[in-house]
């Protein structure tokens, strides 16, 4: 049994013993785990055992280094902050895709907006399913993804052409058929090499605390979000626990959207059948043709986008800022702008044909 060899035993055991693993043995676990170098069974039963355990502060910072060390990353050639938003999955409520939607509100508000995504782990349809179907070339390269943001404000990064070390784990990951530390980790990798700022929203009440610490680690502002409903975003079905982290400070509060001047809707309103109704809504909501609830909690959400890009001095500012995008038409020109310039303008047109969108 060769050293490497007898680490990796060692670090095994320690995860079946429900102990957690320092940073620096899980950055050699997890750097074997991404080469492909550990049996899949062995590696399944480790993700597995770390998953019942709790994933520890250590364990996912060392995850989110090995994997953005693995990756290819870019610079975008801007001079404002640069911002993404995504959600950790695992939440039950199959919603549209509010955060796509919010990024494309806020960058057309003027935030620029580094999109990371991937298809759908855990709902209907994912963020890269969303513009795939109306026609966004998810295969850009990194060069042209960068282009993106600096002409248009905003890029969509799919994953896997930023990651695609992952390829190694992405067959065992699926066949498990449950939410590992690569699910909680993904999120925080952003290939940017200068982004700023993030949104990220969490489904287990439990991680939100956790990822606060884990953030404070890392040199960005974050809002972490948990709607006591149980969305991995801000939600307008009930109120939220919101942490900010600026570069080591947190601050927690709760949000009550009533007090921010949006009434309280039922989940049912919210919630999809499939994939064709989550593009619809995402689509109306972006075209200012949606119910007033399915906007709202477009604007809720679009609005921390808008604080972190110093566009919006507060969160109700921020949806005011988003509610006028919206109505103002900008949304909706700063998506056809995408699609335009990196995808397929037709199979846009084909899909606002198919929904009947004006």
């Amino acid at each position: 049994m060769t050293h490497e060899e007898a680490n990796i035993k060692n670090f095994s055991d320690k995860v079946s013993s429900k102990e957690g693993l320092s940073l620096n043995e899980a950055r050699e676990l997890f750097r074997n785990i991404i080469e492909g170098k550990i049996q899949n069974s062995y590696v399944t039963t480790i993700l597995r055992e770390i998953s019942l355990r709790g994933e520890a502060v250590d364990e996912i910072l060392a995850m989110i280094q090995i994997i953005k060390e693995n990756s290819i990353t870019i610079s975008p050639n801007i001079k404002n902050n640069l911002i993404d938003i995504c959600g950790t999955g695992g939440d039950k409520i199959k919603t549209f895709n509010i955060s796509t939607a919010s990024a494309i509100v806020a960058a057309s508000a003027g935030s620029i907006i580094a999109k990371h995504g991937n298809r759908s782990a855990s709902g209907l349809c994912g963020s890269a399913d969303f513009l795939e179907y109306i026609g966004l070339d998810l295969n850009n390269s990194p060069q042209m993804v960068s282009w993106n943001i600096e002409k248009l404000g905003i890029g969509f990064l799919f994953a896997p052409i930023f990651h695609p070390i992952l390829k190694n784990v992405s067959k065992l990951r699926k066949n498990m058929g449950i939410k590992t530390i690569f699910n909680i980790a993904a999120p925080l990798c952003n290939p940017c090499d200068n982004l700023t700022g993030q949104i990220i929203g969490v489904s287990d009440p439990l991680l939100l605390n956790k990822l606060s610490k884990v953030t404070e680690k890392i040199n960005k502002q974050f809002f972490l979000i948990h709607s006591n409903d149980g969305f991995d975003e801000i939600s307008n079905t009930g109120t939220n626990n919101i942490i900010y982290v600026n570069k080591g400070e947190i601050r927690k509060f709760n949000l009550n959207p009533i007090e921010l001047g949006i009434p309280i809707t039922s989940i049912h309103n919210i919630a999809i059948k499939d994939k064709e109704e989550s593009v619809r809504l995402t689509l109306e909501s972006i075209y200012g043709l949606a119910r007033k609830d399915i906007e709202d909690i477009v604007v809720l959400n679009s609005a921390p986008i808008l604080v972190l890009s110093d566009i919006a001095k507060n969160i109700k500012e921020g949806i005011d800022i988003s509610r006028s995008a919206i109505k103002e038409g900008k949304a909706r020109k700063k998506l056809e702008e995408l699609i335009t310039c990196y995808g397929e303008k037709e199979k846009l047109f084909e899909v606002e044909k198919l929904f009947d969108i004006i």
